[in-house]
């Protein structure tokens, strides 16, 4: 019979002494990513990196779906983006892809503490969970996996058997003490936010480890190591995807997270009951995953290498807009956003002209913005990824429908904007008489 789980030294260590050999190394990538992740903070205008965010905000939910075998179109991701930002009745939605990219947004919001940190994986997992279709709630057994709620029975996944359900709670109060402290000596700096980098990597194996729900644990996981390198201040803004590195290193990922779950290999493996070696194989794994997207994203966000990517895309691709729509989309990718009376100015068009050069790019979602006469900034429509923005996506997966997606794209732009007037509309009414 295999004995359970039962006491929270179990799982320890639950972080990486100084004073242990592996220590400096790992401490070494946590500092390179905390670089490569600041550089491209600083790389980008706030105005545009709040359109890149949105853009991985996506990219999550698609990469970590398929992490867990579930294939999710860019089109319906495009539409559960725009669900997510627009729709004031959210209640009666249910998608897988909407599932995630409301709990991603809803998390995004957050700060984590020690006293947070369990709410939050609870409230991650309600919301994710609210919006499944029902036939994505039936669990294994034909019951309904609850909402928001930790688990009440026992289980195993592949070989690992978690800890048992009636001493759950100990485990996740640990778990919750140890890492809610790394997160506030994050807020010091220096080596304190070094320690709560790596401590992060550790928390995403340890909470797979003791398996918290019954199901959706990767997706919450995922999601909270996000959260957790936020509070570190790495990727604050959302710039890049932890889901799309675990994903495209998929047999590593699961590999080296079930690594961790071995027991301590001898008297040179650590001092906890786990093994120390294998648990500094998967955090040098993680952070080198996070560090190589952190650089590909400011690779891929250059301003020489956008340039040249849409100008050839307006010139060579698409023959139904101006080729000097080119140079609205990289103005406001370079400067963050612009008054669209300046569309003239930089395009050099007559203003009739470049006025619906304007209307295009902002049909099409190539530029967006907050209202029918605001500022616009850059857009990332979906359907054009593939050529603006290669390697994001799959290329089938993105080349799959473009022209249904630009519908799509075209459709909720229009309804965006027939709200928003109708909206103003109602304002000027309600109006009392000067």
């Amino acid at each position: 019979m295999i004995e359970l789980y039962d006491d929270p030294a179990q799982m320890e260590p639950l972080v990486i002494d100084k004073s242990r050999p592996v220590y400096n190394s790992l401490i070494g990538l946590a500092h390179d990513l905390s670089e490569a992740s600041a550089c491209l903070d600083a790389a980008l205008n706030p105005a545009t990196a709040k359109s890149l965010s949105e853009l991985v905000s996506g990219m999550n939910c698609y990469y970590s779906n398929l992490i867990e075998g579930h294939h999710t179109l860019p089109i319906d991701i495009d539409q559960a983006l725009f669900e997510v930002k627009d729709k004031a009745d959210q209640k009666e939605l249910q998608s897988l892809a909407f599932a995630h990219i409301e709990a991603d947004r809803w998390a995004r919001s957050q700060s984590l503490t020690k006293d947070t940190l369990l709410p939050f994986l609870l409230e991650v997992h309600r919301r994710f969970c609210a919006h499944l279709p029902a036939d994505l709630l039936k669990l294994k057994d034909g019951s309904l996996m609850e909402a928001g709620k930790f688990r009440e029975r026992d289980v195993s996944v592949g070989i690992h058997v978690a800890p048992k359900a009636d001493t759950l709670s100990r485990f996740l109060d640990r778990y919750a003490a140890v890492y809610g402290l790394q997160l506030e000596r994050a807020a010091k700096d220096g080596i304190g936010k070094l320690d709560a980098i790596l401590a992060s990597f550790v928390a995403h194996h340890r909470l797979a480890w003791i398996h918290p729900f019954l199901d959706g644990n990767g997706r919450v996981a995922r999601i909270a190591i996000d959260a957790m390198l936020r509070a570190c201040g790495v990727n604050g803004a959302g710039l890049w995807s932890m889901s799309r590195g675990f994903a495209k290193t998929a047999d590593d990922y699961k590999g080296k997270l079930a690594g961790a779950d071995q027991p301590r290999q001898g008297a040179l493996d650590g001092r906890g009951n786990l093994s120390e070696k294998k648990r500094a194989e998967f955090c040098s794994y993680a952070m080198q995953t996070a560090i190589d997207q952190a650089g590909f994203m400011s690779r891929m966000f250059a301003l020489d290498n956008l340039k040249f990517r849409a100008e050839n895309y307006f010139r060579k691709v698409r023959f139904d807009l101006k080729p000097e729509s080119a140079h609205l989309f990289v103005h406001a990718f370079s400067m963050g956003e612009f008054e669209r009376m300046e569309a003239s100015r930089i395009t050099g068009l007559p203003e009739r002209t470049s006025r619906d050069v304007l209307s295009a790019l902002l049909q099409e979602g190539f530029l967006v913005s907050d209202s029918p006469r605001g500022k616009v900034r850059v857009g990332f429509p979906m359907h054009v990824l593939g050529s603006l923005l290669p390697n994001l996506y799959p290329a089938g997966d993105l080349d799959s429908d473009p022209e249904a997606l630009k519908r799509q794209v075209r459709a909720n732009r229009s309804d965006t904007m027939a709200r928003q007037l109708e909206a103003r509309k109602k304002g000027s009414l309600s109006k009392p008489e000067p």
